[in-house]
């Protein structure tokens, strides 16, 4: 009975389905070393440029930078989501490095974040595109899960998602880094992995053992870092300079950058160039004349600020000239004479000419100015005349 039993089950067992058994893989980081010329004007990195694009802290080297990118498990962080090939780039000489780790099993993180912070002791700071809410917490986080949260070095942070997307999102819309690098920087990529099949494809290497499958994912990483430094190198150098711009979204958007900033003369200037109407007829100069015509308006809103009231008047008058944002300033200029050069018929001249392009949700407010208006210019016209 017993050995029926046993040959019963032997039979069992040989037919069932036997586990997977998962790939042999080599243990280890892989360390990939790329070398290539540096641009030039890294060497060279203008201070208020600097200052312009977010940089807080003191002259700063280039040779001093670390730019770093990771590739994660997942895009949108979380606890179990791992970097798991972190690439650093940095200048040598006169050549930009690019190392990148890369963990073969997630056994290897530790050994992969001891290099990272090895590599951080040498830097003043970091230099990323999103790194502030992505790339750094999430490593953080993983120093912190891998008990080595002693090891991480807070360094100061330059992220260039932020400059990029104030000086070029009117322009060109999503400013991811590829599309920075092939409307702003001239350098398309050919063949590159999107960015949401990178988690996936690290998947199916842990699954197969394939290193093939990475090859990809390498090539990605190393250009992003590569691209970081002549992202710099560029806005450092379009700010230190930005009157030299020639295209009007971009010397509007710097213009607002710099008046957040407190740079109202600059900002100005550059407004003032933006405000020039576009020659008629161009495919372009209707929305560019739309952007003129807020780039004159924000030059309105900034005598305003200061309370410059011939500047205001001048500006106003130019872009009723120009046929500028016509449902606004007339209103602004009835308000002016009204209040600011007691002058209650100019006043009423334009708040008639406003009520022709004002909105219809401000037509109430404008008649109730007009009626009063009305008023004040038959009391001046009484008092002339003896009439009181």
């Amino acid at each position: 009975m017993a050995s029926r039993l046993r040959a019963k089950l032997n039979a069992m067992g040989a037919s069932a389905p036997r586990a997977e058994s998962r790939p042999a893989r080599p243990s280890g980081v892989a360390v990939y070393t790329d070398r290539r010329d540096a641009d030039p004007r890294l060497f060279e990195l203008d201070g208020e440029g600097l200052r312009r694009i977010g940089w807080n802290g003191r002259v700063l080297d280039a040779r001093r930078i670390l730019f770093l990118d990771t590739e994660t498990t997942g895009l949108s962080g979380g606890a179990g989501t791992v970097a798991f090939l972190v690439g650093l780039g940095f200048l040598e000489g006169d050549t930009f490095v690019v190392e990148q780790y890369l963990m073969r099993d997630y056994a290897d993180e530790p050994e992969l974040l001891a290099r990272v912070a090895e590599r951080m002791r040498g830097f003043d700071a970091v230099c990323t595109f999103n790194g502030r809410n992505f790339d750094l917490p999430l490593l953080q986080a993983r120093f912190t899960m891998c008990r080595m949260r002693g090891d991480w070095i807070e360094l100061p942070q330059l992220d260039l998602l932020y400059p990029s997307r104030r000086t070029w999102k009117l322009r060109i819309g999503s400013c991811r880094l590829s599309r920075v690098e092939e409307f702003i920087l001239g350098q398309p990529r050919a063949g590159d992995l999107p960015g949401g099949e990178v988690p996936q494809r690290y998947f199916d290497y842990l699954k197969s053992g394939d290193m093939a499958l990475l090859a990809d994912i390498v090539a990605h990483n190393r250009q992003d870092v590569a691209t970081l430094g002549v992202l710099l190198a560029h806005l450092c150098a379009l700010y230190a300079h930005p009157e030299r711009e020639a295209r009007r979204p971009d010397l509007f958007s710097m213009g607002k950058a710099l008046e957040r900033q407190g740079e109202l003369g600059p900002a100005r200037e550059l407004y003032r160039v933006a405000a020039i109407p576009a020659p008629a007829g161009s495919l372009r100069a209707i929305p560019e004349n739309a952007l003129a015509a807020e780039a004159a308006w924000r030059m309105y809103l900034l005598a305003r600020k200061s309370g410059d009231r011939e500047t205001m008047r001048e500006q106003l008058e130019r872009m009723a000239n120009r046929r500028q944002c016509r449902d606004k300033i007339y209103v602004e200029l009835s308000k002016l004479y009204e209040h600011r050069y007691r002058n209650p018929r100019r006043a009423l001249r334009y708040a008639d000419l406003a009520a022709r392009y004002v909105d219809p949700a401000e037509r109430e407010d404008l008649a109730h100015r007009r009626e009063r208006l009305r008023g004040k210019v038959e009391r001046e016209r009484e008092i002339k005349h003896g009439l009181f």
